[in-house]
């Protein structure tokens, strides 16, 4: 009943009256609702994929998580990629001949651009829908984050600590091998890792409190550096130059947690948690350099050279 209904609108629409209302009022929504109902007319001429779905949350986005029955290949709807983003659901599209440059840079990233209509279920509601591969939603979505789309930042930042093949299996109950892992954190390198909170808010407290400023000012990160960062090894320091390089300016070009690999900061934070419970007994800055140094040495670079972990044994009488 709806789509018969949705024929007869389109029908009415392209009749000579509609165009003059179009003309007369220079309104775009009749033009607007032509292109819903062509849709609704394509759409129902196509032969769609079995597909299942579950509900995918990117923060707060919502996303379709979409596997064909057949091949069991993740997909998203192209719609949802580009709506969310604020972005005409037709622009995918019309990109090879508005933009013909911009579609061929993005197909030298990998862009395939090949389209399946899938029909699913789900949370009870059949769905129709042109999807697209999760490589292609990521390549879109870095295309719009250079373009300081602001939507488009936030999901790249949240993709960023894990693929978005990750979140699909995390869905889905599937697991992925460790060579599998490894090629997906090799290519998240690729992206600044978004700020994921390493230390705890009462670290920042009490770094506040000993430094007397506001624990948000420039100088409480160098503090960071001194107390925290300056204990990664020389190859993760160097590492660190390359992927986050230092700015004329002095600063780096992102915050220094975007760009640690998942094993620095699991190796740090035993040390972060020793710093913190010699700041909890310093008044100054100063003190908490002197109680630093006392222990683990004055001339001891970095936390874990040199350890040697020796087991000895003792009489007891």
């Amino acid at each position: 009943m709806t789509f018969n209904l949705g024929l007869f609108y389109f029908h009415k629409l392209g009749s000579d009256d509609s165009t003059k209302e179009v003309q007369s009022t220079g309104s775009n929504a009749p033009r607007e609702i032509d292109e819903i109902f062509v849709e609704k007319a394509i759409m129902a001429k196509k032969d769609f994929a079995a597909a299942q779905a579950v509900e995918l949350y990117i923060g707060n986005y919502r996303f379709d998580a979409i596997r064909i029955v057949e091949t069991e290949e993740y997909r998203m709807s192209q719609n949802q990629i580009l709506s969310t983003i604020g972005i005409n659901r037709n622009w995918l599209i019309t990109l090879p001949l508005k933009a013909p440059k911009v579609y061929q840079k993005l197909v030298e990233q990998g862009l395939n651009h090949v389209t399946l209509s899938a029909e699913y279920t789900v949370n009870g509601v059949g769905t129709r829908a042109e999807t697209i591969s999760v490589k292609d939603a990521r390549i879109i979505w870095r295309y719009f984050d250079t373009k300081a789309n602001a939507q488009a930042r936030r999901l790249i930042d949240a993709l960023s600590e894990d693929s978005l093949t990750s979140r699909f299996d995390q869905v889905w109950g599937e697991s992925r091998t460790v060579e599998q892992r490894r090629i997906d954190d090799c290519r998240i390198l690729d992206t600044p890792r978004p700020w994921t909170k390493l230390f705890e808010t009462e670290f920042e407290e009490n770094l506040a409190r000993i430094s007397k400023l506001h624990k948000r000012h420039i100088q409480n990160g160098k503090y960071y550096w001194e107390f925290v960062y300056n204990w990664m090894t020389p190859e993760e320091k160097a590492k660190l130059d390359i992927v986050n390089p230092i700015l004329p300016n002095g600063r780096r070009k992102y915050k220094i947690h975007q760009m640690l690999s998942k094993e620095t900061k699991e190796r740090l934070s035993p040390h972060v948690i020793s710093v913190l419970v010699l700041m909890k007994s310093a008044n100054s800055v100063a003190e908490l350099r002197r109680l630093v140094q006392r222990q683990y040495g004055i001339d001891q670079p970095n936390l874990f050279d040199g350890w040697e972990i020796k087991c000895c044994s003792v009489n007891l009488r």
